[in-house]
């Protein structure tokens, strides 16, 4: 049945290039004058004493075991080496997974126990589980965004406006990505929760304004009119400043964030416009309220809300000191967390273990020779320099080393085959499984081995015999681990391979460490290019250098105290959690905006930092509030994914925008009020 499943998918898997298992793969043994290289297993047993013979055979090749067969018998692989994919295509490897799936599917392959691991199926099984979380989750983050609006929202016009703009934002999005051909990725999948969350607000910002404009007396087309004055150029500011926060993303190499930093900035801007027109229009029509007295506006909007921002302003009138201490303590215990911040880039080690993916890498990290690899390459830069049996020696000692580091499952390289054909010439006896002692030697056996059928060369050695490689086989790895095996290796290279042999790192783990050091380098580059492009905005909006320095502060605070929370709780810096800095930099600079125009609108009608404070808190400390609570509640539902990054991306993101909402409303009042 192995046999009848491994030729299927060698037949219909498409780009496959060589498909080994124990059936096919080739044996070496001494034979009267010569060699012979045969298949290890070449009649398929058919009883147990004939099975019971061939698993023995195959479990006394070290170069099989943990490779095609596990140490206890029970388990055996089917390796599936695939060729250079088509230039021409998008993503090659999203057809082979399907294929192999249909085929595991048959009838006749339903009682075997399979597991699947390798790039194209994490990729593959990443990708299914995304799009299956973010529609799940789009629908989630707008019904509990309903529910807040029924809460917050007078009338079901309050309710159904800010939600057809951010759906309409989204398809409008959506569609011009269509339109311009631009490709949707990995990351671009979270775009629809976040335009949910984030573009929410401008429409929520002008229906306050609008209902405090008619509560005060005036007409639905007076109020609208108003609305749009008061708050037109704060939501315009807000929309640019998150639109420069996601397009910090574009100083990063990761081609996926540097997309999704472009599209979230449209979906902002058509949320803006959208807001600027459908709001009015829907509020336009109705009938008008009657004039409220002025000393009964107050009394009309007594609710939890009124009176929680009346209890704001009172404790930073009293304690402004206390308030800005215990955020200047925070802050600094949050440094030393964000030091103690690891990088991790490995998906595998981000997936809920009850989903199949993450129990196949289990399974054979577990029972085989380890589920990812690193191909050692050594250039001699000679022809026929790995012939040098000084070469082969230390080449046989960096394989050795690497083989006995505690975090190596598995080794093969032209060594194994040099050691199985002085074996094999030497009457099959394991005493000589050992390298030969000339170049000479050396150089007959590779000769020998080829002539007699010999298939696996050309993957062990360059064309020229001036490079070798040496594959190394590990269990999954994390991001830090990866770090010390390459590491470690490298240090033995340096004090034991000679420096005219150039030895460089392929495969998965480089790869690991590659992404590693880009999400750090981008997470640092996008936090300071936000912060930068939206200080400036600051500056220029407040029309004051200091009071633009000031309004930041309570916008780092957030991002700062949230990387010092994941320090401290071992969250790991992943791909998702690379975007949270620009993010909530971008979009907490939003209410900030809001109750600083405010703030500065009430302070030159009122002339006192007092009295502006309770009137700024009392008008745009409402709508702060409805858009903090969309924001927390939308961000929290990425609670729910099977991937923990994910998770911890969502989590800590609404952690981050409730401690915006609390910079807002504490720690930037009791600055102004102390500093002036």
């Amino acid at each position: 049945m192995i046999k009848e499943l491994a030729e299927d998918l060698e037949e219909h898997v498409p780009y496959v290039k060589d498909m080994k298992f124990l059936g096919n793969v080739e044996y070496v043994e001494g034979v009267e004058g010569g060699i012979e290289i045969s298949d290890l297993i070449e009649d398929i047993p058919e009883t147990p004493e004939e099975m019971k013979l061939a698993r023995e055979r195959a479990m006394n090749e070290p170069l099989y075991l943990d490779n095609l067969i596990s140490r206890n018998g029970k388990t055996a692989a089917i390796l599936l080496e695939c060729e250079r994919y088509p230039d021409e295509k998008v993503d090659p490897r999203k057809e082979i997974p399907p294929a192999v799936y249909k085929i595991l599917a048959e009838p006749e392959y339903a009682n075997l126990e399979v597991y699947t691991v390798g790039t194209p199926i994490i990729d593959f099984e990443m990708d299914e589980l995304t799009a299956r979380e973010m529609s799940l989750f789009g629908l989630i983050c707008i019904v509990l965004q309903m529910l807040i609006l029924l809460w917050v929202a007078r009338g079901a016009r309050g309710v159904v406006t800010p939600l057809l703009v951010v759906i309409l934002s989204i398809f409008w999005t959506l569609g011009l990505l269509g339109i311009l051909d631009w490709t949707l990725s990995l990351m671009v999948s979270m775009l629809p929760v976040l335009l949910i969350c984030v573009g929410i607000g401008d429409s929520m910002h002008i229906i306050s304004e609008f209902q405090d404009q008619q509560d005060r007396g005036f007409s639905r087309k007076e109020a609208i009119v108003k609305a749009v004055a008061l708050v037109g150029i704060p939501c315009l500011l807000t929309s640019l400043t998150t639109a420069a926060g996601f397009l910090s993303f574009c100083s990063t190499v990761i081609k996926p964030i540097r997309q999704m930093g472009v599209y979230a900035a449209i979906g902002v801007i058509m949320a803006f416009l959208l807001s600027l027109v459908m709001v009015p229009i829907v509020f336009s029509f109705g009938k008008n309220k009657k004039k409220v007295k002025e000393n009964e506006i107050s009394k009309n909007r007594n609710d939890i809300f009124a009176r929680m921002l009346k209890g704001v302003a009172l404790l930073n009138l009293k304690h402004p000191w206390a308030i800005l201490g215990i955020f200047i303590l925070l802050a600094a215990l949050s440094v030393f967390g964000y030091r103690l911040i690891e990088v991790e880039t490995n998906s595998i080690e981000f997936a809920s273990t009850d989903l199949p993916v993450r129990q196949a890498y289990d399974y054979v990290d577990s029972h085989m020779g380890g589920s990812m690899s690193m191909e050692v390459m050594l250039d001699t830069g000679n022809n026929d320099g790995i012939k040098e049996i000084e070469f082969l020696r230390q080449m046989e000692a960096l394989q050795n080393y690497i083989d006995q580091h505690p975090l190596t499952c598995k080794t093969t390289s032209v060594i194994d085959t040099l050691k199985k054909m002085n074996r094999a010439i030497h009457e099959n006896r394991m005493e000589y499984y050992n390298l030969p002692e000339t170049k000479a030697q050396a150089a007959e056996y590779l000769f020998l081995y080829e002539t007699s059928g010999g298939e696996e060369l050309d993957k062990q050695v360059s064309f020229n015999y001036d490079i070798a490689r040496i594959t190394a086989r590990t269990k999954s790895l994390s991001s830090k681990d990866v770090r010390t095996f390459i590491s470690d290796i490298d240090r033995f290279v340096k004090k034991n391979i000679d420096p005219s042999i150039k030895v460089e790192y392929t495969g998965t783990m480089p790869w690991v460490k590659a992404m590693s050091d880009y999400v750090s380098q981008g997470q640092k580059r996008s936090f300071i290019l936000a912060f930068l492009a939206i200080t400036c905005m600051m500056i220029i909006v407040l029309h004051s250098f200091k009071l633009g320095l000031i309004s930041m502060i309570p916008n780092v605070f957030p991002v700062l105290i949230s990387m010092g929370l994941m320090g401290f709780a071992g969250v790991y810096m992943s791909l998702p959690i690379m975007i949270f800095s620009p993010i909530i930099i971008g979009v907490a600079v939003d209410d900030t905006i809001h109750f600083f125009m405010r703030y500065r609108r009430e302070f030159e009608r009122i002339g006192t930092y007092e009295g502006a404070l309770k009137a700024a808190l009392s008008s745009v400390g409402r709508p702060i509030m409805f858009t903090s609570m969309t924001l927390i509640v939308g961000f929290s539902v990425f609670g729910l994914s099977d991937m923990y990054n994910v998770t911890q991306f969502g989590l800590l993101a609404a952690f981050a925008f409730l401690w915006a909402l609390l910079s807002d409303f504490f720690m930037a009042p009791a600055m102004i009020l102390l500093f002036k």
